[in-house]
């Protein structure tokens, strides 16, 4: 069995497009996820840093993209 952190399936791969920055480094990127925690437009998520090369927590900055393919923020 396997000590790594597991994310939910789809994780990366569905959800409204973000951008988001890590809570460890600071890096700013674009992430893809339906399990934000809070609202949408500003909650929080997990997901790999591939900078930190860890699971970190993400903080949303901009919504980009909706999971029906319109636009987030104006």
């Amino acid at each position: 069995m396997s000590s790594e952190t597991r994310l939910a399936p789809g994780v990366g791969h569905v959800g409204p497009l973000l951008v988001a920055k890590c809570t460890n480094c600071g890096k700013t990127t674009e992430k893809r996820t339906a399990e934000i925690v809070g609202d949408p437009s500003n909650g929080s998520f997990q997901h790999v840093c591939h900078s930190c090369q860890l699971v970190t927590w993400w903080n949303v900055l901009d919504v980009l993209e909706t999971p029906d393919g319109s636009g987030g923020s104006p």
